[in-house]
């Protein structure tokens, strides 16, 4: 599973997962469910009501179409990076340099979305680029990640000690989880140049 690297404003890089093709997939499937549940409800309200006029029919034809025209927009604009397939399967949209991708980002994505749709373009740029970015994703500088939690033993805290180790520092069983992780990624973090200055503070 390839990775990418996010260095935050503290200069400690994140390595992330890329989301796997398969859980984009069905990501895509279930918003694509979710689409069209809405055209079922909506085009079971337009056999209810019946409408006479031309305009009442117009109101509801937008009605129907609008959401289904912004959703993927709307919804990472709102769910912080995830449309409701991607939070079903712990997929989110990341900036590649480590912020929060904002309103351009997001709207770079949903302009290029047709695009990456027309003959499975997206999939096969998805393929050759390694870093899970469809064309959208190159153009505004993010990337789907995964929040899926894959940890081994060894990328836990627990590590074996001496008998004869003496703790230093006793003060450290106050921390959580959190901290300690971040404190551990700080130490392992050998590519920055103020090293010794992150680890004082």
């Amino acid at each position: 599973m390839s990775q990418v690297s996010i260095e935050t404003a503290q200069n400690v890089v994140l390595h992330h997962e890329v989301a796997s093709l398969g859980d984009r997939i069905v990501a895509y499937i279930i918003d694509r469910l979710v689409i069209f549940a809405w055209i079922i409800v909506w085009a079971l309200v337009l056999v209810a009501v019946k409408p006479g006029d031309s305009a009442m029919f117009v109101i509801l034809v937008i009605v129907l179409f609008l959401p289904i025209s912004f959703y993927h927009l709307v919804c990472e604009l709102f769910m912080d990076g995830q449309s409701i397939g991607k939070a079903a399967m712990k997929v989110k949209v990341a900036r590649k340099d480590g912020g929060q991708p904002g309103l351009g980002a997001y709207l770079l994505r949903w302009l290029l979305r047709p695009v990456d749709q027309f003959n499975g373009l997206g999939l096969i740029v998805v393929l050759i680029n390694g870093k899970g970015q469809r064309l959208g994703d190159l153009a505004a500088g993010t990337t789907g990640i995964t929040l899926k939690q894959r940890t081994q033993l060894k990328d836990t805290l627990m590590t074996t000690v001496q008998e004869a180790h003496q703790v230093r520092f006793p003060e450290a069983v106050r921390l959580t989880d959190a901290q300690a992780t971040l404190i551990k990624e700080v130490l392992n973090n050998t590519r920055t140049d103020n090293r010794w200055v992150l680890m004082d503070e």
